[in-house]
Order: structure tokens, then C-alpha cells, then sequence
């Protein structure tokens, strides 16, 4: 396997500093010209996490688990935006059922410059978890899938008193990585 800084030095990509490219910084010398992009570890999202909405049962887990099944995608490889999109599934384990289920709106985490766009990334741009919560407090988890984009999790499943809807809910720090940007 050769790795990403043995590919700049024989096909000449920049190093740009993190995610933040100059206008016109990536892509100059012509047509098909690629530039590397450190995109920072960020969390996502940036102040609390994605609350799924409640799709059944009451809203207390009563110490039922939840069952929790968490996901997140990295999308727009190919365009000129990298989002994160988060999927979680948490279902109370006995009693009444109670269920919250839902994909977050996309985190937006990088833009290229004006005319590029993202050709490959260096990180896997799948994750998933699955995790049966025993408790009240926060649980967190690194991350699951081998060379994926997500370096940890941050789960609230059960607390104490009604929470699903409105509590219950998922976060997700990212690796730094690098994106390969060039002329769209």
C-alpha cells in the first residue's frame, strides 16, 4: 500500500492547510491539476446531536435498553461539498416498544473552491455501530469500521424520565483526513 504522502511526492500534490483553500489555490497550473485538502477533525454536530424523532411506543425507555443502531455517511465525492449524514435506530427492548428512528439533515464540513470539486478522500466514507444502552449516562464508543472517516461516537439512549424525541439522540467526532480536489 502506498501511502498518500508517498503519492504527493510522485504525482506533485500541495499540501493546502486545513480545509480552508485560497480562491483559486487548488487546481492552478491547468486542466485536470490535483491538490490535497487537510480537512480537520471535527464534531458533528457542532453543539448537541441528532435527536431522531419519535416513531412509536411512549417516550421512556424505563431501563429497556434502548437497542441502539447508529450510521453515518460522508456524501459529496464528486461535488464541490462534504457533508456527514447520521442514521440512528434506538427501540426499547420489551414493554410498550417505545422507538425513535431517523436521518439527520447533512452536516456540511468542507466547500472546495470556486470551480473544484472533490475527486477521492483518504478515510473510508462509511460507519456504523450497534450497542444496547444499560444505563442513564452519556455512552461513548470509538470508532467501529476499520479506516472509516469517524473517530468516535456520543450517545444519550435512556435517561431518567421521557427522552425519546427529545433526548435521545447521536454525535460523531471526524478523523482529520485529506480530499483530493481538482477542476470540476
Amino acid at each position: 500500500m502506498i501511502s498518500i504522502g508517498a503519492v504527493a511526492a510522485v504525482v506533485g500534490l500541495a499540501v493546502v492547510p486545513p480545509a480552508v483553500a485560497a480562491p483559486g489555490s487548488a487546481g492552478q497550473g491547468g486542466v485536470g491539476t490535483l491538490a490535497s485538502v487537510v480537512i480537520p477533525a471535527k464534531r458533528i454536530p457542532v453543539d448537541n446531536r441528532y435527536i431522531p424523532p419519535r416513531v412509536g411506543g411512549d417516550a421512556e425507555f424505563d431501563g429497556n435498553g434502548p437497542d441502539v443502531f447508529a450510521s453515518a455517511t460522508l456524501v459529496g465525492v464528486g461535488t464541490n461539498r462534504l457533508r456527514v449524514r447520521i442514521f440512528m435506530d434506538a427501540i426499547e427492548t420489551k414493554s410498550d416498544f417505545t422507538h425513535a428512528r431517523g436521518t439527520s439533515p447533512d452536516f456540511l464540513i468542507y466547500v472546495a473552491p470556486p470551480g473544484q470539486c472533490v475527486r477521492s478522500v483518504s478515510r473510508g466514507g462509511y460507519e456504523e455501530i450497534r450497542y444496547r444502552d444499560t444505563d442513564h449516562a452519556v455512552d461513548a464508543f470509538g470508532g467501529q469500521v476499520t479506516d472509516s472517516f469517524v473517530s468516535g461516537w456520543s450517545f444519550v439512549g435512556d435517561t431518567d424520565g421521557s427522552e425519546a424525541g427529545t433526548r435521545t439522540g447521536a454525535a460523531l467526532t471526524t478523523f482529520s483526513f485529506v480530499a483530493t480536489v481538482q477542476p470540476c
